[in-house]
């Protein structure tokens, strides 16, 4: 199967090849670390609140990173039109 089908079907992820950095480590943590410190202190309304807040920006973030693949995936046709 080429690589292209392999991305059809699912089998390509290309975000499982990409390593974390130093200065990415540290923004996972102390954002885990101020979601605990909202989560502990939260009344359970402004918990819930929060906890959809947290989805939404999941979610937002899900959308934008697909459409900068289909961006980066656009250019990337681009080039080899060239050629």
């Amino acid at each position: 199967m080429s690589t292209l089908q392999e991305l059809w079907f699912g089998n390509v992820n290309p975000n499982e090849d990409k390593a974390i950095t130093d200065e990415e480590q540290r923004l996972v943590e102390l954002m885990a670390m101020h979601q605990e410190k909202l989560m502990s202190t939260l009344s359970n309304d402004d918990l819930d609140t929060f906890k959809k807040f947290v989805e939404c920006s999941e979610e937002y973030a899900s959308l934008i990173e697909a459409q900068a693949f289909e961006i980066g995936f656009k250019l990337s046709v681009k080039f080899f039109e060239e050629i």
